[in-house]
């Protein structure tokens, strides 16, 4: 059971805005100490970590808590599925499975990604590792992000929103899958001697797996990358660029509330470098215009689109 306090750090609220979800909509409905505090369970943080997520995607606070307890009552009824299945496994004759399936309705991508999903529901670091390992090995990074990984990790945030993952699975694969970047990132770094590509996040926003491996991708290109991670500030990127005399910036917009630090980071190199080339991906790249270039979902295209740009040989 976690205190008001450490249920607004997991997920991210204020203790004000906790409250007033509890009150107003009855996404949460805590216990009580002897003391009369109030005790969160992990349901209650799994519902209010969604119903954040929700409203930083754009939903009225409203939709999002009507949302939040739809979502959980789907993952009641596949849980309830999922043990129905269960018993008839061990019933006599039952038909055994070669691999145990996602949550219904999930979709379907290999057993690599159960496997995947599978050790993140262990938290068994090691595994996860290997399943990286093993795919990886399967074909060129650009094919194995786009084809496996990004689909597999939208899976895990799937698998995470209906019950299955813990936030501590979470964030074990995912940490597992940044450093498997990492070592990849610095494994082509003699690659890199082509126009500078500064590649980062406006503040605020710390989701940085997918811009991780767009970075990976530019330096196998031939971008000589200046990574400059998450949460960077409007005036650091010009900084950034006049210190590395950038040719060009990759910036990912990842959630609603990400857009307008995003905008206003395209209208200050805009304005003080109207040379950079400026390219954005993200899943909210399309709500801002003016000044850059959309480059899609696939790192594949996003790295040809700049290095058509920029023009990088092929």
């Amino acid at each position: 059971m976690y205190t008001i306090k450490r249920a607004a750090e997991l997920t991210g609220i204020s203790v004000a805005t906790l409250r007033a979800w509890e009150r107003r909509y009855g996404v949460v409905s805590p216990k009580r100490s002897d003391g009369g505090y109030r005790l969160y369970g992990a349901e209650d943080v799994r519902a209010l970590a969604i119903m954040n997520s929700l409203v930083n995607e754009g939903w009225s606070a409203r939709e999002a808590a009507a949302e939040t307890v739809r979502r959980l009552s789907s993952r009641d009824a596949a849980s309830k599925d999922g043990r129905d299945a269960r018993d008839a496994r061990e019933r006599p004759h039952a038909v055994p499975r070669r691999v145990a399936p996602l949550r219904p309705g999930s979709r379907y991508q290999s057993e690599d990604a159960e496997a995947f999903i599978r050790a993140a529901e262990r938290l068994d670091s090691a595994s996860a590792t290997a399943v990286l390992d093993a795919r990886f090995g399967l074909g060129t990074f650009e094919h194995v992000v786009d084809d496996w990984l990004m689909p597999t990790l939208e899976l895990v945030g799937e698998e995470w929103a209906h019950g299955r993952l813990t936030v501590a699975g979470e964030h074990l694969v995912s940490y597992a899958v940044q450093r498997r970047l990492a070592a990849a990132y610095e494994a082509a770094s003699g690659r890199g001697d082509g126009p500078t590509l500064l590649i980062g996040l406006p503040p605020g926003a710390r989701h940085e797996l997918g811009l991780l491996a767009f970075a990976v991708a530019a330096r196998r290109a031939g971008f000589a990358t200046v990574y400059v991670g998450a949460d960077l500030p409007a005036e650091e990127w010009v900084r950034a660029i006049e210190a590395r005399r950038a040719a060009g910036m990759v910036m990912a917009v990842p959630r609603h509330v990400d857009i307008a630090a995003a905008r206003k980071i395209v209208e200050t190199v805009s304005r003080s470098h109207p040379e950079v080339v400026i390219g954005l991906g993200g899943s909210q790249q399309d709500e801002i215009t003016g000044g850059c270039i959309h480059l899609g979902h696939s790192i594949t295209v996003a790295v040809g689109e700049m290095s058509r740009r920029l023009r990088v040989p092929a």
